[in-house]
């Protein structure tokens, strides 16, 4: 995969409803202090991101048989299988989320047909063309990009105003919800990263595409929020280029899961062994569609804030110990399953519930510190006993 197609891939999963939403829930901070919360936690959760990419990239597999190396492969099972269900439920949320903005717009339509529509229009865009990368995946993305221009600069000719918001929020928390967009998707990095052409495509694109793409998305959030008081439903039902909104939330909902969908059906095939990729991007479309419209998701900013908590709480000490483990022996290991490595795992995402529970710094620091306090022990402690 080359450099350009490698950074455009990850612009436009950074585009998205859930970005712009997750980016208004920072309002309470104010324009300023939100905007420094969305720096720090994206230059944070994206150098997670490069080098979850950079490990793929070196072995030449995908990100789950990558986690193996570390877990062994019942181990890689184990977190393949919890990358599936994360990434089953971004599908369904983007899909909801996106309804919500459309039905904004369209407020006679039965709500159940869009994200029906929703459904079809991406499983048909992920059967067709198989796995992102492709040249219409670039255009689509170059289009978004600039059409999210009119969005930005709309918000910021809003008349600011004194508004008190219901909900308050610290810049600890800030961070760590810039960190959790980008940490969500370092399960699947590895898909792509593997295919890049050399170490730059591999490590810096990811991370420059998405850190780009999503600061921007977080910035159109809070500067709507801010500026309006209104989330980003409300402010594209009024918005003067509400029906160019349309087309932004369906193109960036299509190609947000259309890299999630397919990396779910990777993630599938630790399970189901299957030659056909595209029968298991069948069946999770399948799945989302009627689960996205028999069971719609509801209060989105608890749904997503908390959906992305519990994200960093399992991944951020997986992949802390998957990046330690990779720089201090780099080969496989020859156990079914490393118990030791999976009980750090489980200290580490306890760990991360107290230090989210009790507000302690930025918890998903704080994690990685412990989970590698805990890999050096244990490291020490094995030599010891040789």
């Amino acid at each position: 995969m080359k450099k350009g197609t490698m950074f455009l891939l990850w612009v436009g999963a950074a585009i998205s409803v859930s970005e712009i939403f997750t980016g208004g829930l920072l309002a309470p901070l104010g324009f300023s202090q939100g905007f420094i919360a969305i720096i720090i936690g994206h230059l944070i959760g994206t150098a997670l991101l490069a080098g979850g990419a950079y490990i793929s990239y070196y072995r030449k597999i995908n990100a789950m048989d990558s986690v193996a190396f570390s877990f062994g492969k019942i181990g890689g099972k184990l977190v393949a299988l919890c990358n599936l269900v994360q990434l089953v439920g971004w599908i369904i949320i983007l899909v909801v989320q996106a309804g919500g903005a459309i039905a904004a717009v369209f407020p006679n339509l039965p709500f159940w047909t869009i994200p029906f529509a929703l459904s079809i229009l991406q499983m048909v865009w992920a059967i067709i063309f198989g796995s992102p990368g492709r040249r219409i995946n670039d255009i689509a993305v170059v289009l978004l990009a600039g059409l999210c221009v009119l969005f930005l600069v709309e918000s910021f000719n809003h008349e600011s105003s004194d508004l008190v918001f219901s909900n308050s929020i610290s810049i600890m928390l800030g961070i760590e919800l810039s960190i959790a967009m980008p940490v969500s998707w370092l399960p699947l990095v590895g898909d792509y990263s593997c295919k890049a052409n050399d170490k730059v495509c591999a490590f810096l694109m990811p991370f420059l595409g998405y850190f780009l793409g999503s600061c921007f998305m977080y910035l159109i959030g809070l500067s709507i929020a801010v500026s309006s008081g209104n989330d980003i439903f409300s402010f594209i039902g009024s918005s003067k280029f509400r029906y160019i909104a349309c087309g932004i939330v369906l193109l960036s909902t299509i190609t947000t899961n259309f890299v999630a969908i397919y990396s779910a059906a990777i993630s599938s095939t630790q399970w189901i062994k299957s030659k056909n990729i595209r029968i298991s991007i069948l069946a999770i479309g399948i799945f989302t569609l009627l689960v996205s419209v028999f069971f719609p998701v509801r209060r989105f900013e608890l749904i997503l804030e908390k959906f992305l908590i519990s994200i960093t709480m399992v991944f951020v000490p997986v992949f802390t110990l998957v990046l330690f483990d990779f720089f201090y022996k780099k080969q496989k290991m020859d156990k079914p399953i490393s118990l030791v490595n999976v009980i750090i795992i489980f200290i580490g995402m306890a760990g991360n519930w107290i230090f989210n529970k009790y507000n302690v710094f930025i918890p998903t620091l704080m994690t990685f510190l412990l989970v590698s306090v805990l890999f050096i022990i244990k490291n020490k402690l094995v030599k010891n006993s040789m």
